[in-house]
């Protein structure tokens, strides 16, 4: 069986917070990890899919109130920002087709999450909501001397990127979601159940394959592979569950008055995330009128990996032309 390159989404809602950051305290592991041995496993694996990075990079460690975030870096010091969140359970590694591309007129910062995946290292005080994040994503800024940025995500990351838009309009210069997760509308059934039933019962690694298989649209290649392996590897390894991580919510055109920057909204066309991606689309372009909104043909989740060229060409002329 072909194993498909998709970012793993989940049905739920978070109350959006404004205002003091929260003062809770953490009971995440210091690792996201199980075990050293899982950590070892999926670190090796994280390497494994970096050999596939177009370009050069550094990676870097940021300290937090939330804990050490890594994020792997390229492109000219002295170019504007771009900065890249990955999928749920996804992480920096996933901008393997994209980030060197972006590096080549951006300096770019492609950031492993503290709530799951990846190398960061989460200590201090936990995220558990938008505004935890808010803060942990403003002190990200801080300790790179920008006032603002340009932000990307796909799927999760790109509600996290809206999120944040919302949180602190004033910090995110341009905004580019790739098929965003919920955010603009409910996601189909058959993908919900479906991620009970391989997720919630009885769940293995043999499962997880099954799934992204089903949901990855008929889509596969070498790369994607060694990718994918490492995403198993992460979700197989990890300590942190699904709902351990703060959840998604569709957003209503009234929530996203502050949401004034520049805003370029990238789906595929395929039925899988949702029943009808022409809907969805409709609905983006009702909730951000001043968006660019386009599907992109014959692609499914996963459509940075699918289409890097197309995908890539769209992303830069965006950038170009608003940023």
């Amino acid at each position: 069986m072909k194993l498909h390159a998709i970012i793993l989404v989940i049905c739920g809602g978070v109350v959006l917070m404004s205002g003091c950051v929260s003062q809770k305290t953490a009971d995440e592991p210091s690792s996201l990890y199980k075990n050293a041995e899982a950590r070892r496993i999926s670190h090796e694996s994280y390497d494994r899919a970096m050999e596939l990075w177009r370009g050069d990079y550094t990676e870097e460690w940021v300290h937090t109130e939330y804990g050490r975030t890594h994020i792997i870096v390229s492109g000219p010091e002295d170019a504007k920002p771009l900065i890249l969140l990955p999928g749920l359970f996804a992480d920096a590694t996933m901008w393997y087709p994209n980030a060197g591309c972006y590096a080549r007129e951006y300096r770019v910062y492609s950031v492993d999450l503290l709530v799951y995946g990846g190398k960061s290292e989460p200590a201090g005080k936990k995220i558990a909501d938008i505004s935890d994040y808010a803060a942990w994503f403003a002190a990200l800024l801080d300790h790179y001397g920008y006032r603002s940025a340009a932000v990307a995500g796909l799927s999760y990351g790109s509600w996290l990127a809206l999120a944040l838009a919302r949180e602190l309009p004033e910090r995110i210069s341009a905004l580019i979601m790739l098929d965003p997760s919920e955010t603009f509308a409910k996601m189909r059934s058959a993908m919900i159940w479906k991620g009970f039933r391989y997720f919630m019962c009885f769940p293995n690694r043999k499962k997880y394959a099954e799934f992204f298989d089903w949901l990855g649209g008929g889509y596969s290649d070498p790369e994607v592979d060694i990718w994918f392996e490492h995403m198993l590897d992460v979700i197989e390894y990890g300590s942190v569950g699904m709902m351990d991580v703060p959840q998604h919510r569709v957003y209503s055109p009234e929530e996203l008055d502050m949401v004034t920057m520049p805003v370029l909204v990238l789906a595929g066309s395929k039925p899988i995330i949702y029943k009808n991606p022409q809907k969805f689309a409709a609905n983006a372009r009702r909730a951000l009128p001043h968006a660019e909104v386009e599907l992109v043909a014959d692609t499914g989740h996963s459509l940075n990996m699918e289409k890097p060229a197309q995908v890539n060409s769209r992303v830069l002329r965006f950038l170009g032309e608003h940023y």
